[in-house]
């Protein structure tokens, strides 16, 4: 930072910013004026050109003007009383006496031709280099409804027509009213015309000095392009219909502007470069056409910036040189401080041992050495304080990953727990608010129709819940070990960890035993939340709550007891238990979820959803209320529905024909008891017939006779699944696939049987787990 007072400053802000701000001022000053002088002389130059360019064009057809009414005067003063012939001679002389002219015609109304007339509408043109005459009076009488004929006739003036092509060439017609009778009753009688070619307005509005990116243009009053740089617009296309194909409602209102006005300038993008000009028009005074010039912008850019390169150039030179003696003035101040700032940049990539300049004197170079020397030595000491505080925050997240892991170790992941059986649906989730929390779930069977059931919730957070809650676990195994009722377990429980508390930790907890055989649920709660039970058998009352009985908290009060519950859970119905993590669970605005959104939510799930559909549903529920918001507590769901057992088939028989013929004679006792619809019985028949054989004649290579285990479950859709302790073999990978091409009869036998199986839209699923292979087959729907 320069401060006040300074050599460098005084240099350097008198100096340069000075100078600079009073180059850039000149600069600045020279550009706008510039830019005002050159746009007044382009705009004054587009109007001098389209009026110039409109007066001659003017001064052309006013020549052509002229003749035709001389000729008509000529007729009316007449009376057209004048034989066809001498008619015919005037416009003959009218064409060859004036090369503007292409044509001639004399068109009469019926009764005002005079008798003897061949035609009511000769026509004298030029053909190469003769004259030329044709009738256009026919019997149609088609002259009559032109419009060069019924334009003047309406109006009663002359009128000069749309430009038009013929022959190639560019024309427009001039036609002028004819009237006879008496001065007080001027009848009209017809009109005369003459052809004019307008090639030569190309070549004048060409010859326009409009500059590059310029050019002129001649309209009618309809918007018809008379001329243009673009050819195929010349009598195809209107101001307006080119408006309406880029869809430019600007072009649009300046055609408009230009019908309106008889002279102006104004701004427009050019349809032919895109860029930005002016455009000056000018009505011509002999025909109802707009001459237009167009000056493209960019002339005026090209000369301002050819003047700004040459400033820029001046003045840049000027604060080189200027730069140049500041240098050298302030050179011997800068070498110190370059020293310092090099010493800086090896600071700044690492090298605290960096050696500094020493300071010199008592100037601003020496007071920032200082300063560098000791935010050095304060660097050195932050780093070697930040590795230790580093190492040791790394210690502690492993340990906390490693404790994570093996927090997550302790409670049942897999799902679902018991594949085998279909009397429950069972499925738990839990997410820590910190890497380790204190909540828990557990459930173990006791005996084939009795599962133990528990939550809990520790109080704090982290590595002390953690432990808490992993000796809470290992007391509640060792409780039900010896304890079958969950009030006893739960004294237990809390006494155990009482025992050496001496940091007054305490959890929450909800222990319970489900008979699965007769829905009984004998549960005791130590100030748990209470859970809740799906009843989709009451459509007006889904949701139950179970509130009492209800106990302390463990491991605070000694000797406490606890009072038993009990309840029915009826097939179909579903336990849901939970942590306050779900009803505590907080939104950015600091509302909680609460338990009356969880009962709304539990009560609109549908009847069919399994327990890991309710879980998943409301994990996302909760997850979409707290919109973002910081986890607060751990959460933890455990749900369980019970349902009423499948029928099933389990069979032990070993690797004999005689076994095997007793193990179809079972099935089909089995299927007469519970049947299946016909197409599921014949596949179960076939994939039994099937897969046992290939495990009774390949599975083993010994002669020993070796255990194989029969399972069939009656559920939707059946599935079939036959486990042995043979040799490890994937038929559905090991296997070559079957012979399928050629004749019948050229094809080994064998190899079918899985691909009949399949073909019969049986799904076939292999696993190994050591001893044994495990091979399912789930049946076809009915």
């Amino acid at each position: 930072m320069i401060r006040c007072g300074t050599i460098r400053a005084r240099i350097m802000t008198w100096v340069l910013t000075v100078t600079s701000l009073a180059l850039i001022a000149v600069i600045v000053w020279t550009y706008i004026t510039s830019r005002q002088r050159l746009e007044a002389e382009m705009e004054s130059k587009a109007r001098f050109l389209a009026d110039g360019a409109a007066r001659q064009i003017d001064a052309q057809l006013g020549t052509l003007q002229g003749i035709v009414h001389g000729l008509a005067l000529a007729l009316e003063t007449r009376d057209l009383d004048l034989p066809f012939a001498e008619a015919r001679a005037l416009q003959d002389e009218c064409v060859a006496a004036n090369p503007g002219i292409y044509g001639c015609c004399i068109a009469l109304e019926d009764a005002a031709a005079p008798s003897g007339w061949d035609d009511h509408a000769p026509w004298a043109y030029r053909d190469a280099d003769s004259l030329a005459y044709e009738g256009l009076g026919g019997a149609s009488r088609a002259h009559l409804r032109e419009d060069w004929y019924a334009l003047p006739k309406h109006l009663g003036k002359p009128v000069w027509s749309e430009p038009y092509s013929w022959k190639g060439a560019l024309m427009a017609t001039y036609s002028v009213p004819l009237y006879t009778g008496p001065a007080t009753n001027r009848v009209f009688a017809g009109v005369v015309t003459c052809d004019v070619a307008l090639d030569w307005l190309e070549q004048l509005i060409a010859q326009l000095p409009l500059g590059k990116g310029g050019y002129g243009m001649l309209i009618s009053r309809n918007g018809t392009y008379i001329s243009h740089p673009v050819r195929p617009f010349v009598l195809n296309e209107t101001f307006y219909s080119v408006a309406e194909e880029r869809q430019d409602p600007e072009l649009r209102a300046t055609g408009q502007h230009m019908v309106a006005t008889d002279s102006n300038l104004q701004n427009f993008r050019s349809i032919v470069t895109g860029d930005l000009s002016w455009l000056a028009h000018s009505s011509l005074r002999s025909g109802d056409w707009i001459m237009v010039a167009i000056i493209s912008h960019d002339e005026m850019k090209a000369s301002i910036l050819r003047l700004a390169r040459h400033q820029a150039g001046i003045g840049i030179a000027g604060l080189l040189l200027l730069t140049l003696a500041t240098a050298l003035i302030s050179r011997s101040i800068s070498r110190p401080v370059i020293r310092l700032a090099s010493a800086a940049e090896t600071l700044s990539a690492g090298d605290l041992d960096a050696r500094l300049p020493a300071p010199r004197g008592q100037d601003e170079v020496a007071h920032l050495t200082l300063a560098f020397t000791r935010m050095r030595d304060s660097l050195r000491q932050h780093i070697a304080d930040l590795r230790t505080t580093t190492a040791a925050r790394e210690r502690m997240h492993s340990e906390l990953r490693i404790g994570r892991d093996i927090q997550m170790g302790l409670i049942p992941k897999t799902f679902p727990p018991f594949p085998d059986r279909t009397d429950l649906d069972l499925h738990a989730a839990l997410e820590p608010a910190r890497e380790v929390g204190g909540d828990f779930y557990d459930f173990f069977l006791l005996d084939p129709h009795r599962i133990v059931l528990a939550i809990g919730d520790v109080s704090g957070k982290g590595v002390p819940a953690a432990l808490f809650m992993a000796v809470t676990r290992s007391f509640l195994r060792s409780a039900f070990r010896t304890e079958t009722d969950p009030a006893a377990a739960l004294a237990r429980i809390n006494h155990d960890l009482i025992e050496g508390n001496d940091s007054c930790m305490f959890v929450t907890l909800f222990c319970a035993i489900l008979d699965l055989a007769t829905g009984e649920l004998r549960y005791a709660n130590a100030g748990h939340n209470p859970p809740a039970i799906l009843r989709p058998d009451r459509p007006d009352r889904p949701l139950e709550w179970i509130t009492t009985p209800r106990g302390p908290i463990a491991g605070v009060v000694p000797g406490a007891r606890y009072p038993l519950g009990t309840c029915t859970l009826p097939p179909g119905a579903t336990l849901v238990l939970y942590t306050d993590g779900v009803t505590e669970a907080m939104d950015p605005r600091g509302n909680l979820y609460g338990e009356t959104r969880l009962a709304t939510h539990l009560a609109q799930q549908p009847p069919a959803a399994t327990c890991r559909d309710n879980t998943d549903a409301l994990l996302r529920s909760i997850h979409q209320f707290a919109d973002g918001a910081e986890q607060s507590d751990d959460i933890t769901l455990l749900l369980i529905r019970r349902s009423t057992p499948a029928p099933e088939l389990r069979l032990t028989l070993t690797n004999t024909p005689a076994d095997q013929q007793r193990a179809m004679d079972e099935l089909d006792a089995f299927l007469d008891a519970h049947p299946l619809p016909p197409k599921q019985q014949y596949a179960a028949r076939l994939a039994l017939e099937e897969l046992l054989t290939n495990v009774v004649k390949y599975a083993h290579t010994d002669t020993a006779p070796h255990p194989i285990h029969i399972h069939l479950r009656h559920t939707s859709p059946p599935a079939l699944t036959i486990t042995d302790d043979g040799q490890p073999f994937n038929p559905l990978q090991d296997a070559p696939p079957p012979p399928l091409d050629g004749p019948a009869q050229d094809r080994p036998i064998g190899g079918l049987g899985l691909h009949l199986l399949q073909s019969l839209g049986i799904t076939l699923h292999y696993r190994r787990q050591h001893p044994h292979n495990i091979l399912t087959a789930t049946l076809p729907p009915a």
